[in-house]
């Protein structure tokens, strides 16, 4: 039996589609939402900055350092988020991972860990990873009990390097190995 790399439990990880990013442009333009996984965020979007065929959206769509997906629900196909492995570099066989369930309606429901555990098997055993990596503010401390409980170790802490809200704040760098994540998925 095949497994398909892009299917979970409750989720399935997909192209875009045009009608996506109206709402991901709104989900881009949630202050709250981003200060959370992006922090160079910080102002608004509309579907024509995503829709450019020289913007950064379009580009990273058609890099080979990259892969980005809409994740969608099993259940009625909902677009919930948006997952991806950037900066793959192909030669040391390490990716940076990044995930933002932007739907609020299902948030804090599993589906995080669902989604991280679909893209790291597709980055160890699809794409051959060695090494899978992700960044994260110190403030996000659920994130961070999310990327501990999967594996993750912290490698590198860089301090005060993000300013948000007025005050500086810690940004973390968390990794797992491709036999780290084996020995944990047996």
């Amino acid at each position: 039996m095949t497994i398909n790399p892009f299917a979970g439990d409750r989720i399935t990880l997909t192209t875009f589609r045009d009608d996506d990013l109206t709402q991901f442009a709104h989900w881009l333009s949630n202050f709250d939402l981003q200060r959370m996984v992006n922090p160079g965020m910080n102002a608004p979007f509309n579907p024509d900055d995503l829709n450019d065929p020289n913007g950064w959206f379009q580009q990273g769509l058609k890099s080979e350092e990259s892969r980005t997906f809409a994740v969608r629900t099993h259940d009625n196909d909902t677009f919930i988020g948006v997952c991806a492995l950037i900066n793959v570099d192909r030669f040391s066989q390490h990716a940076e991972i990044g995930i933002n369930i932007a739907d609020p309606d299902y948030q804090g429901k599993g589906y995080g860990g669902e989604i991280m555990r679909l893209l790291m098997r597709y980055g160890f055993e699809q794409f051959n990873l060695h090494r899978i990596y992700l960044r994260v503010m110190s403030y996000n401390t659920r994130g961070i009990r999310l990327y501990e409980k999967l594996g993750f170790l912290h490698e590198v802490k860089q301090r005060e390097a993000i300013f948000r809200d007025g005050t500086y704040h810690d940004g973390l760098i968390m990794g797992i190995l491709r036999s780290e994540w084996e020995q944990a998925h047996d």
